[in-house]
């Protein structure tokens, strides 16, 4: 029998289950190549993703096994705010030394790093998958085999030096002067290639216009099926349906943006919109916002088909961010009609006006709120707009494709050694 070529994919968190943009994502493009790679899986996690799998062990791991050949989960190290003053810097010590990129929020760990040379020098790995740019550290140690990058999104955009309060004056200057190297790294592995990747690929196609051309950049989009037609009511309310997880700062923004500045505006038609706000780690000032009768605050909702099937409209206000909304495309693929601000709808390829709305102040936003909740034909007609979009841009097994070939390009190219 011909042994099939092993992929190592290593990400910064488990990908089951299947319960965000990310994991979507990843998943998503990974699955369909489990008859064409034997596919390997090393993962950071945190102790409440540890705990989680340990609740459901059994299940995960053979979900897992129907995809992977191993998998093995690592513990997400400490980053400096969580250290003591020596351990944090030796930590930017040693990232400075090395020139890694997130040194403030790095995830370097040397255990991973031993585990993907292991394997690969038992011969079963012929190119690592590198899933984020904070997973890239693993490419700077190990060059052996070559090795893909793919981006979820700029990092470097969304993970700022973080300062701390903890410093005293002196120590605030070296933060500062660590803070700019590491800008830099970033700078290096993400905009550049500074540790040789035989190929970049990327969610958005924006994303990928900002990176030199070092090496191939491919457009990976969101693989989406599409799901059967949602109905369109005419009977008030407008039911406002919003999903993401607080903790992803864009989306907390976002969603205090929209609660502040547009749902004042349209809560002057009383009785006509209804907002469900669904996601993980809700503030207390979103959740004091559900005491609206008129505002729900779901939380955590392990099943949302319900929600989505009773809603008429998917916001997406984001402000700040890059990369795409997954949670956007899957809404498209289920023909429910999105209003997005520009930021929202970046790095698709929809057309504003025809697949979806975009809007960007919080009068213009409310506006076109009022007009979907006005005209149930405009809903129908973004609907099944929205499902000829994905069918024609998300489809999996295309998705697929794109992939695959970029492993083989991959392998039959040279090892290009880190710079």
């Amino acid at each position: 029998m011909v042994k099939k070529p092993g992929v190592l994919l290593v990400t910064t968190s488990p990908l089951l289950p299947v319960d965000a943009g990310g994991r979507i994502y990843t998943w998503g493009t990974t699955a369909p190549l489990a008859e064409d790679f034997d596919y390997h899986l090393i993962s950071l996690a945190t102790p409440e993703e540890l705990a989680e799998f340990e609740a459901d062990r059994a299940e995960l791991t053979n979900r897992y096994h129907e995809v992977f050949k191993s998998f093995r989960f690592f513990l997400r190290p400490p980053i400096p705010a969580e250290m003591t003053r020596r351990g944090a810097l030796s930590h930017l010590w040693f990232h400075t030394t090395h020139g890694l990129p997130f040194m403030d929020v790095s995830y370097y760990s040397a255990e991973v790093v031993d585990a993907v040379a292991r394997m690969v020098v038992r011969g079963l790995i012929d190119v690592v998958e590198v899933d984020h740019t904070q997973m890239a550290f693993v490419r700077r140690f190990v060059t052996r085999v070559p090795a893909i990058l793919v981006n979820h999104n700029i990092e470097g955009d969304l993970h700022p030096f973080w300062m701390t309060d903890r410093w005293n004056r002196l120590e605030w200057f070296v933060w500062r002067a660590f803070a700019s190297i590491s800008r830099r790294n970033t700078r290096l592995v993400e905009i550049g290639n500074k540790y040789g990747f035989a190929s970049k690929l990327f969610i958005s196609a924006r994303d990928a216009a900002r990176v030199n051309d070092d090496c191939p950049k491919l457009l990976l989009p969101v693989p989406m099926e599409t799901g059967p037609p949602l109905p369109v009511n005419s009977a008030p309310p407008l039911s406002i349906l919003w999903l993401g997880s607080f903790d992803w700062p864009p989306n907390l923004e976002g969603v205090r943006w929209f609660l502040e500045k547009v749902w004042p505006i349209l809560a002057g038609g009383a009785g006509q919109f209804e907002l469900h706000l669904v996601g993980s780690k809700p503030p207390s000032d979103v959740s004091a916002a559900g005491r609206n009768g008129s505002i729900h605050v779901h939380g955590y909702v392990e099943d949302i088909s319900d929600l989505r099937r009773r809603a008429d409209v998917l916001i997406a206000p984001l402000l700040s961010g890059s990369g795409v909304r997954v949670k956007v495309v899957e809404g498209l693929a289920f023909g429910l009609p999105v209003v997005a601000t520009s930021k929202g709808a970046e790095g698709l390829t929809a057309m504003p006006g025809r697949d979806l709305l975009v809007a960007d102040g919080a009068e213009e936003f409310a506006a076109a709120l009022r007009r979907l909740a006005a005209d149930t034909e405009l809903r129908q007609r973004l609907s099944d707009a929205a499902q000829t979009y994905v069918r024609s841009t998300h489809a999996p097994r295309a998705v697929a494709q794109i992939k695959k070939e970029a492993l083989e390009v991959a392998m039959d190219s040279s090892t290009q050694p880190s710079r």
